[in-house]
């Protein structure tokens, strides 16, 4: 069906099936933090192809990828993709627009449409890989956790968290493109958010999608599944995220990854700056709206979380 070069960067969900866009750009060009940014920065020839909705999902369970990592947004996720990217057992796709693109609200398709097609993307991208891969999701599709994991039903997952005061200032600071009306009835995750219409400020809202993803990750299946907490990065992608995921490990890479972590994780290609630590001045500030909005909302489906990894 595709050639190894072939990357998906796009899907459209059409009455027939699936359409994918894909360029022809080779795993070992994947050196953004995002794909997104590959394929801005990669000129490639483009094609596109239909999987026919009668086929989506008729896939081997072989190409399911190795790993997932969901996350609750500025919390360590893209550091631990990009030191991922130093093993060389496998290929890391962050942020693929194309997965975002099967699950952005409203579905038109069923739960069981939806996991067949997440099944054939995922074997497009095992072709391109030829190797093992991770998919590093974006943080709101871990409002749809369980779609996801039931699409591929072997494969591990992690969870990378953060605490919410620090998560709910950066959003606030610098919220991306799908946020940016939060806290109005427009948002496209507010049915799940605020689906009683109550939540009129956006330091509400932030707060509240918060608990939502802890909530949605409180359905999955926790023998599969890792915590990352925040505070535990680097260290932990290699001692936990990375074996938990299958992949072996040995002095050599500790210290490429060891190396890599102290270059900001989401520099551009080519401008690399160095890592400073701000959940001081991401605490400091943090409005008295935004503080009690957490502690009601927040906190508590956290504690949730946490305890279901006790």
């Amino acid at each position: 069906m595709t050639t190894p070069s072939e990357l998906p960067v796009r899907a459209a969900l059409h009455p027939s099936g699936l359409y994918l866009e894909l360029r022809e750009i080779g795993p070992e060009q994947l050196h953004d933090a995002f794909l997104v940014d590959t394929v801005e920065r990669v000129p490639a020839r483009q094609s596109v192809i239909q999987i026919f909705k009668e086929d989506l999902g008729k896939v081997s369970p072989a190409s399911a990828p190795a790993g997932l990592i969901f996350h609750v947004g500025r919390c360590g996720s893209t550091l631990a993709s990009q030191l991922l990217k130093q093993h060389q057992q496998v290929v890391v796709y962050s942020e693929s627009i194309a997965i975002n693109e099967i699950l952005v609200p409203p579905h038109k398709w069923t739960r069981g449409e939806l996991i067949g097609a997440l099944r054939s993307l995922g074997d497009v991208f095992a072709e391109h890989a030829s190797k093992p891969y991770i998919l590093k999701l974006s943080s709101w599709n871990t409002l749809n956790c369980d779609i996801i994991t039931d699409a591929f039903p072997s494969t591990p997952w992690a969870i990378c968290i953060r605490d919410p005061l620090e998560v709910c200032v950066s959003l606030m600071q610098q919220r991306p493109a799908w946020l940016r009306d939060a806290g109005s009835r427009s948002n496209l995750f507010v049915s799940i958010v605020d689906p009683e219409n109550t939540c009129h400020t956006p330091e509400e809202y932030l707060a509240r999608l918060y608990a939502a993803y802890c909530r949605a990750a409180c359905r999955l299946d926790t023998k599969r599944g890792k915590l990352i907490p925040y505070d535990t990065l680097p260290d932990a992608v290699w001692i936990t995220l990375a074996p938990h995921f299958g992949l072996t490990m040995d002095e050599q890479i500790n210290s490429r990854m060891s190396t890599a972590s102290q270059i900001h994780s989401k520099g551009r290609v080519g401008s690399e700056v160095a890592f400073v630590p701000d959940s001081t001045t991401k605490r400091a500030a943090a409005s008295t709206e935004l503080r009690r909005a957490v502690d009601r909302y927040a906190r508590p489906e956290l504690e949730r979380l946490k305890g279901r990894f006790a």
